[in-house]
């Protein structure tokens, strides 16, 4: 448990704020105060809501579908047509557990590894179906995931290097992704790919 408050902590290195936490538990007592005028004015209200979802209205304050995480090192966000969009950041060097953790949650099971780049022992095709990806113009990689074209019991292979990672190579490599057949040993190698 630990590991992921470390994990977080320093993710949020070098994240200053600028408003003074008085200010910011001042706020908070004020949302304490409305929580409680708002249960009371709910309850009355409640009787009238559940009419209008159990004859087929439209739900209002809905809970959002999918995944939205966002992170100093890269943010996974599912869209409305089950594709999963995922921004990595080339400042800030990630996690991968964390990164995995998220996209497992997003329904795409994944292998990630930073400065060790893999290959599945099979090849596996359709990966230009599963995944399509663009820079930004602030230099941050967009990866558009469709975990639908993911042929049965695969999961998705990525290698990152990460900015400190071999300096002295010339190579503008980033990263390599592929796929992979869930329970196969991998081939692995801390050589930057050519």
């Amino acid at each position: 448990m630990n590991d992921v408050f470390d994990t977080m902590r320093e993710s949020m290195e070098g994240v200053h704020m600028h408003t003074p936490v008085e200010r910011i538990v001042a706020a908070g007592r004020a949302r304490r105060r409305r929580k409680v005028t708002v249960i009371a004015v709910g309850a009355a209200a409640a009787g009238g809501l559940s009419l209008l979802v159990a004859t087929g209205g439209q739900q209002v304050n809905a809970p959002p579908a999918g995944v939205h995480v966002q992170l100093a090192a890269f943010s996974v966000d599912s869209n409305i047509d089950g594709t999963v969009t995922v921004k990595l950041t080339k400042e800030q060097t990630l996690d991968p557990a964390t990164l995995q953790n998220a996209l497992a949650q997003a329904g795409i099971p994944a292998d990630i590894r930073i400065n060790e780049f893999c290959n599945s022992p099979v090849d596996i095709p359709g990966f230009d179906k599963v995944m399509s990806d663009s820079k930004e113009e602030d230099g941050r990689v967009v990866m558009t995931i469709d975990p639908t074209a993911m042929p049965e019991g695969t999961k998705i292979i990525a290698g990152i290097r990460a900015r400190d990672y071999k300096p002295d190579d010339p190579s503008s490599f980033g990263a390599a992704f592929g796929l992979a057949r869930v329970g196969d040993t991998l081939q692995c190698s801390t050589e930057i790919p050519r």
